[in-house]
């Protein structure tokens, strides 16, 4: 219901009442200005006059005043007191008041606004002899002046009326009606027909034009919309149904929920995927109604959704649930937030991954022959080791000589073997020990709560015992026995290690050092073994520092000529000078370059500076080769004969300038390779030296299976043979073997004149040692060979 306009509302009865007000404020005004003017003039008017009269009379009052004559004075002042305007008049000399005459009372004031002028010597015009003042009649001026401003109010009076009038009329004409004439045609404006708004006559570009322009803009946008919004509300209402249809029918379970998890709605397939007990009612449920593992987890990622500061994060993850009967369901819960406090959560069921990743899992961790745990399963077991965790010992199992029969009888029987060996380590073990398979043959054990070594003695003792009894097992469908022993490593947590990766290496170093005493046995774990690794980690660190810094340099030990009393060539041999441990010898830091990948490079660079070396000698007058030793790990790829063959052209030397010097492990290693590698080399011209000859196993036949060219007799041989006959012997059998091969013979570790005299008289073609010279310096080898020559040619002695 409208509410009752009446007319004082209206814009004219305010612009009247306004325009009124403010003529009537401006006219008050005006007349008090009015008052004060005309007021002001008047008396100006009047003082103006009773100036002219004081002309007419003052040469006459001015006598009276300078002889005294009170008569004369008073004669001019009646005389003035005849003319209206005046009230009073007052003259005096300078000794007295001569007349004050006055036509009626006087009113107070009217003496202070009397014309005051001196009277002056009728012989001297700069003498004043007296005073004449003439006092206005203030009534008639009062009169007046109120007749004055009652004419000046009313013409104003007239003119603010004539002005409100025209006032009036020009706002009802130009602004009010078109106003009310738009308002009235707003008022009953159907704008959802398309209906607009007329623009006023003449007022298509004034303010009023511009309003109904923007009035039809601003209907026909909310028209727009109005319609939009009805197609908004008629889409979402067949939305509505659509998504309530899917929502109910979807195979997802899919639900809502506030941050303490109650439940505002949910559909079908969550109740079932839920197992959530039925009611007929469907408010007033929860989360955690359901048989939730963990339904704290669940809230805490619902709260962790709603925690997002973006509003928009889905935060999902996977939820074991149990049923009544005990059926276990996972599900993937993804939980939304909706920005009114509440998320949209969907449930999927993840079981059969779950269930598969699980046993991936256990098949990652589990070691498939033996049924152990593998070494990722252990690291998963014993991952949270805590100071609280209880004490246990760990005992790293090895078995001796498995590669062997692995290698003998192939893996078939080395699977049977790990099975049997796996079934007997069972019987041993307690049901809180853990075991684990960390290796091919190798098994480690976690003895809960074992830390007497008493105690473990006799439980491990009892392990390596049944261990060591023979295995029945079948080869190639007939039964056989094999006997293998075992050794093993103890470490104790917390004495030994804080943590796993810890206790297993203390283990292993204990292992390591059991197997290096022989094996077969146990041992336990001492921080001096640990030392000692350190100790070996720091030499390989120096080790590939020593070889970028130039700490690796060469010597060579001169090879005599026996036969023919001179120098013929020396061995080039590699020194490791540490700037803290001094000298290191090959022996000690060359198996660390095999382990370490470092001899390949290590080998080229000896290879390399023994060149240099030879073409400066023989550059230098001095023809003589140079043996460089060959490691086992540098054939055949490490050093290829083409990589020979072009040190050689680099710096001009002949095939015959270098020998390479190897040993019986070489052949061993892999027989095809060795022999292609040599008979390669020889084709280049280069000779082939069989090093340490006589403390293999097989020396002979490979004399005969390669081509070498010298084979060099090992010192242990020389140093007692002339105290011992059979060392001699063998050593000149060595020599007529050798002979017969068309061989040449270099007898190492010559170092007294006796072992030269019968390495001459047995026919050995060359010697070297410490009788000749130590091995000396490149730098220092010249003189060192003058020397030898020398001594040679004048006999050695």
């Amino acid at each position: 219901m409208s509410e009752k306009v009446h007319w004082w509302h209206g814009i004219l009865a305010r612009s009247l009442m306004a325009v009124a007000g403010i003529a009537l404020l401006m006219g008050g005004v005006s007349s008090l200005l009015v008052n004060q003017v005309v007021g002001e003039r008047a008396h100006g008017q009047a003082v103006l006059k009773l100036g002219e009269l004081l002309d007419t009379v003052e040469s006459t009052v001015s006598i009276a005043a300078f002889v005294g004559d009170a008569q004369l004075a008073k004669e001019v002042a009646q005389g003035l007191l005849r003319n209206s305007e005046v009230m009073q008049v007052t003259i005096r000399s300078n000794e007295r008041e001569l007349v004050r005459a006055a036509r009626g009372p006087l009113r107070v004031g009217d003496d202070s606004r009397a014309v005051r002028r001196p009277l002056y010597s009728p012989f001297k015009a700069d003498e004043v002899i007296g005073e004449i003042s003439l006092a206005a009649e203030q009534t008639s001026i009062d009169a007046l002046v109120a007749k004055d401003v009652w004419f000046t109010g009313w013409l104003m009076a007239i003119q603010l009326a004539l002005v409100i009038a025209a006032a009036t009329a020009a706002m009802l004409f130009l602004v009010v009606r078109p106003i009310k004439e738009t308002s009235d045609r707003l008022h009953r404006l159907d704008a959802a027909s398309g209906e607009r708004l007329a623009v006023p006559e003449s007022h298509a570009k004034s303010e009023l034009g511009r309003l109904v322009g923007d009035i039809n803009n601003l209907t026909a946008r909310l028209v727009a919309t109005i319609g939009i919004e009805s197609a908004l509300l008629r889409q979402q209402v067949i939305d509505q149904r659509k998504y309530r249809d899917l929502f109910d029918k979807a195979a997802a379970g899919i639900f809502v929920a506030d941050r303490d998890g109650r439940l505002e709605s949910f559909n079908r397939a969550f109740a079932a995927l839920t197992w959530l007990p039925r009611r007929k009612e469907t408010t007033g449920r929860w989360l955690a109604e359901a048989g939730w593992q963990e339904p704290e987890r669940l809230l805490a990622l619902v709260r962790d959704a709603l925690a997002d500061p973006t509003g928009k994060a889905t935060r999902a993850d996977d939820f074991l649930l149990v049923g009544r009967r005990g059926d276990e369901r996972w599900l993937h819960v993804a939980a939304t937030p909706l920005g009114d406090g509440s998320v949209q959560g969907t449930l999927t069921d993840v079981t059969k991954r779950r269930n598969e990743e699980i046993s991936a899992r256990r098949l990652a961790t589990t070691d498939a022959l033996t049924g152990f745990a593998n070494r990722a399963g252990l690291q998963h077991t014993l991952a949270e080791i805590t100071p609280h965790t209880p004490p246990f010992a760990l005992v790293m199992l090895d078995l001796d000589g498995f590669k062997r029969i692995n290698d003998a009888m192939g893996f078939a029987v080395g699977d049977q073997l790990l099975i049997l060996v796996a079934g007997r380590i069972r019987k041993v073990l307690d049901a809180r020990d853990q075991v684990a398979r960390v290796g091919g043959d190798e098994f480690a054990l976690a003895l809960v709560g074992e830390q007497s070594r008493v105690a473990l003695d006799a439980r491990v003792g009892q392990l390596l015992r049944v261990l060591a009894e023979p295995y029945d097992v079948s080869v190639a469908g007939k039964h056989d026995q094999i006997d293998i022993a075992a050794s093993a490593g103890i470490a104790f947590f917390p004495a030994d290690g804080h943590d796993l990766q810890e206790l297993l290496r203390s283990a292993e170093l204990a292992l390591n050092s059991v197997q290096a005493a022989g094996g077969r046995n146990f041992g336990y774990f001492e921080p001096a073994q640990q030392v000692a690794v350190e100790h070996r980690h720091r030499i390989e660190d120096d080790l590939r520092h020593a070889l970028g810094a130039g700490e690796l340099h060469l010597v060579f030990q001169p090879i005599i000529d026996l036969s023919n009393g001179r120098l013929a060539g020396a061995e080039a041999l590699l020194r490791w000078s540490h700037p803290a441990r001094g000298v290191v010898m090959p022996d000690v830091f060359i198996p660390l370059a095999e382990e370490l990948g470092l001899i390949d490079e290590i080998g080229l660079m000896v290879l390399r500076e023994t060149c240099r070396h030879v073409a400066t000698w023989r550059n230098a007058g001095l023809d003589i080769y140079v043996s460089v030793n060959v490691s086992v790990r540098q054939i055949p790829d490490g050093l290829p004969p083409g990589a020979v063959v072009g040190l050689l052209e680099q710096y001009g030397l002949p095939s015959n300038a270098i020998a390479l010097e190897i040993t019986e492990g070489v052949l061993m290693n892999n027989v095809v390779a060795a022999q292609t590698w040599i008979e390669q080399l020889r084709a280049d011209g280069i000779r082939i030296y069989l090093d340490d000859f006589g403390t293999g196993y097989s020396s002979l036949s490979y004399l005969k299976r390669f081509p070498l060219d010298t084979v060099k007799i090992d010192k242990s041989f020389i140093r007692d043979m002339s105290a011992d006959n059979s060392d001699r012997t063998l050593v000149d059998a060595i020599v007529t073997m050798a002979g017969s091969l068309g061989l040449n013979v270099i007898a190492e570790g010559v170092e007294n004149t006796a072992q030269f005299d019968i390495l001459r008289q047995i026919g050995c073609g060359y010697g070297q040692g410490y009788l000749f010279s130590r091995p000396v310096k490149g730098e220092d080898f010249a003189q060192v060979a003058a020397h030898i020559n020398a001594a040679l040619v004048a006999g050695w002695r």
